[in-house]
């Protein structure tokens, strides 16, 4: 566990291997993932790192992780004094951003099939590497309903 819920994000993480996942728990008590990052990629409990406040989020490796970590205060530093740097996270914020509003919108109203179809045409490598209930919790649907699903496209 990288960042769980109720801690402060004190890192932000490159992944040079591996896959991390960052979900919250709803008040059901279900995982409800927000986001999967895989090599070449980089994340945070965003939110906790950015605020420095308690997270709503836990963030953890999937599998065996090899990562470049930066603490809170030598980021900042870094982002005040490597225009790259700050062009780097920059990006890295448009395209979360980006990637949640299309997310977002995508799913509003779309049918499971639909939402697996997504999955498969924008990322496709989450199907293969991630546990199905994991990747049933990024779709907002049950493992059983995922599995029905995939059937159903492979008929």
């Amino acid at each position: 566990m990288l960042c769980n819920l109720g801690q402060t994000c004190r890192h932000f993480y490159f992944i040079t291997s591996g896959c991390l996942r960052l979900y919250e728990i709803d008040d059901k008590g279900n995982e409800v993932t927000g986001y999967f990052a895989l090599e070449d990629h980089i994340i945070s409990a965003n939110t906790s790192f950015i605020l420095q406040k308690p997270s709503r989020d836990c963030l953890v490796s999937l599998e065996p992780s090899e990562l470049l970590v930066i603490g809170y205060d030598a980021f900042q530093k870094l982002l005040s004094t490597s225009p790259t740097f700050a062009g780097i996270y920059h990006s890295f914020l448009e395209f979360a951003f980006i990637h949640s509003q299309m997310r977002i919108y995508s799913f509003l109203g779309m049918e499971g099939i639909d939402k697996l179809k997504w999955v498969m045409e924008h990322e496709p490598k989450l199907l293969s590497r991630i546990s199905s209930k994991a990747v049933a919790s990024y779709l907002g649907m049950t493992n059983s309903t995922l599995s029905k699903l995939r059937a159903k496209l492979s008929e």
